[in-house]
């Protein structure tokens, strides 16, 4: 949410100083107020995909996230199964002992 605020910000800053190179004389050959595409698409481009990479990784930490919920309740599982074993055990033992 944050990178998609700053984007446009950044894209007007880029078009202002543009601008303002093209108004001191450094300009490119271009008219006053006429875009320059090329660099608009590829900070678009850019941004795109750094969108792409940013849900990559959130999809990834979800199956990630999924993955320890699953294995902390194989382990409480586990442990209720050993608890369940050691009293068997302990019952056995005592049975064994006595006779």
């Amino acid at each position: 949410m944050r990178r998609s605020a700053v984007f446009p910000a950044l894209l007007l800053c880029l078009l202002w100083t543009g601008a303002q190179g093209e108004e001191d004389g450094g300009g490119t050959g271009k008219k006053e107020g006429e875009l320059d595409i090329q660099g608009v698409k590829a900070a678009h481009d850019q941004s795109s995909s750094q969108t792409q990479m940013s849900t990559d990784v959130w999809a990834e930490l979800k199956e990630i996230r999924d993955m320890a919920i699953e294995h902390r309740i194989k382990i409480q599982r586990l442990e209720q199964d050993n608890t369940g074993d050691t009293a068997d055990v302990k019952h056995t033992e005592s049975h064994v002992t006595l006779h």
